[in-house]
């Protein structure tokens, strides 16, 4: 089983200088999870790079939580629509030969 890394949402806003707010609304908008350890919030280690391009997106270029919504999902849909299209040029591939 895997364990799952995770640091403290006090070490992470203290570090990022971000209000707790900023990350609860993120989570409110299923945009992360925040996880309760030992009845101290957490977020995972692999969600600090979305949490950081959303930080960038609202604190410097001003954008509401719900473009950062709409915002994800399009990125979510274009990384969606690459893999595909990457697993289809391969099926190709393997055909052609």
């Amino acid at each position: 089983m895997e364990t799952m890394r995770t640091i403290s949402m006090e070490e992470f806003n203290s570090h990022y200088k971000v209000p707790a707010s900023f990350i609860e609304s993120l989570c409110e908008l299923d945009l992360i999870t925040i996880i309760v350890i030992e009845d101290e919030k957490h977020l995972q280690i692999d969600q600090i790079n979305t949490i950081e391009r959303l930080m960038r997106l609202h604190y410097d270029l001003n954008i509401n939580f719900e473009g950062l919504d709409v915002i994800t999902n399009l990125i979510n849909k274009i990384d969606r629509l690459q893999n595909e299209i990457i697993s289809l040029n391969n099926q190709l591939d393997f055909y052609q030969k």
